[in-house]
């Protein structure tokens, strides 16, 4: 029996992992914007329903974990931080799940890759939305992938109630299921049929419009941060850049085929320029909430850095060039990642701030859909996002750093 169970050892040690953070975590002061969301989370437990005003999504979340510490008198930071965590539990649960139905099979070496992705794991141990947030976007996925469609969009419009913007990756549900399951999009009479089966994502949009219009925006509160209806380049290059860093033992690996996809690329030169021209014109650093505390946030230091001259900029232009080539020549036969890449930028380009968090679902999607690479890539990567992952685990969760 236990020769037969061995293979169930690995994964029991990721979920043996997300307890020993879970319970170990310092108890220290709320960093970041967790200061606003227990915030809300304290007052609706108190039974106030007033909203703090820089509290940008629909409160959902905060009422969620005001009714989990009901038991409490008062939920504190780390009680808090310890539900957020079990949240992971099921979070990986789910990509197993996915993986085997995405896969055809469990994969050790993938299901630690997307469980340790250093953009996501300290997320899953902070008072922050995206930890439940992803959890209810993977299970829409996998529900839909079960031909659930009903419970999928309800789970959809429920994670509507966590982060509004969500409706973007609703949207893209119903064309990320049809790629997966392989219908061609010549095919009209399987393309009908499946479109009529995923009515039920038409709940998910009603709901979001209803509170579009009702709201006079996306954001709750802070609107001015947030303005809608804009278009910014600043998200979509820095996510090339975030996307070269993360996917790197992939993409040199990669490398033989993207160069030849690069030559076969009909007015390649012509193209780069035209790219070049619209990243030094259209890549700014203007958003106020990302020009300050560059000693605490890598993600302003970076941004500042990258804007503090032009020869640097420059100079980091041939990354996200190569980022996106990269992307774009893994493309051809594979429309499950043509729909996650085209969804990613739609989702991106809406908002001035410059926030790697608005990465982590398209990215990990790419990872979940991403083929085998060579196994020193796969070994490499793996190797990379478990050091990667605890250190920014640990440099966040003890004030040492925030992304």
């Amino acid at each position: 029996m236990s020769a037969r169970l061995g293979w169930l050892y690995p994964y029991a040690l990721l979920y043996l992992f997300i307890l020993i953070v879970a319970f170990y975590f310092p108890d220290i002061a709320p960093m970041a914007d967790e200061g606003i969301h227990l915030y809300q989370i304290q007052h609706f437990h108190a039974g106030h329903l007033d909203m703090h005003g820089a509290l940008t999504n629909i409160p959902g979340y905060h009422w969620l974990m005001a009714l989990l510490t009901m038991p409490v008198e008062t939920p504190s930071v780390v009680l808090v931080r310890r539900i957020n965590a079990f949240f992971a539990l099921g979070t990986l649960t789910t990509l197993m799940v996915l993986t085997y139905q995405v896969r055809g099979r469990l994969c050790i070496t993938r299901v630690t890759q997307l469980l340790f992705m250093p953009l996501v794991l300290p997320f899953y141990f902070l008072i922050y939305t995206d930890a439940v947030s992803l959890l209810l976007i993977l299970l829409c996925l996998s529900l839909g992938l079960s031909n659930r469609m009903l419970l999928a969009a309800v789970i959809g419009t429920l994670s509507l109630g966590i982060r509004q913007n969500n409706i973007v990756w609703l949207a893209m549900m119903p064309f990320l299921l049809y790629a997966t399951e392989g219908g061609a999009w010549t095919d009209r009479r399987r393309l009908l049929r499946h479109v009529l089966r995923c009515w039920p994502f038409g709940l998910c949009a009603v709901a979001f419009l209803a509170f579009y219009f009702i709201n006079g925006g996306v954001a709750v509160g802070d609107q001015w941060a947030h303005p809608p209806l804009a278009i910014h380049c600043g998200n979509f290059f820095f996510m090339l850049l975030v996307y070269l860093v993360l996917f790197l033992p992939a993409i040199v690996s990669h490398l033989p085929k993207t160069r030849a996809f690069v030559l076969a690329l009909p007015h390649k030169g012509l193209l780069l320029t035209l790219l070049l021209m619209i990243y030094l014109f259209g890549f700014t650093n203007s958003h106020p909430y990302n020009q300050v505390y560059p000693e605490y946030f890598l993600r302003n230091m970076v941004l500042m850095t990258m804007v503090s001259s032009v020869w640097i900029k420059v100079l980091c232009f041939p990354l996200m060039a190569l980022a996106l080539c990269d992307f774009l020549a893994r493309c051809p036969g594979r429309p499950a990642w043509v729909v996650i890449g085209v969804f990613a930028v739609l989702a991106v380009v809406p908002a001035w701030l410059i926030e790697q968090r608005y990465y982590m679902v398209p990215l990990l999607l790419m990872l979940l859909y991403r083929d085998e690479e060579a196994p020193w890539a796969e070994a490499a990567t793996t190797w990379f996002y478990l050091f990667a992952g605890a250190v920014c685990t640990y440099g966040m969760t003890t004030h040492r750093f925030f992304m």
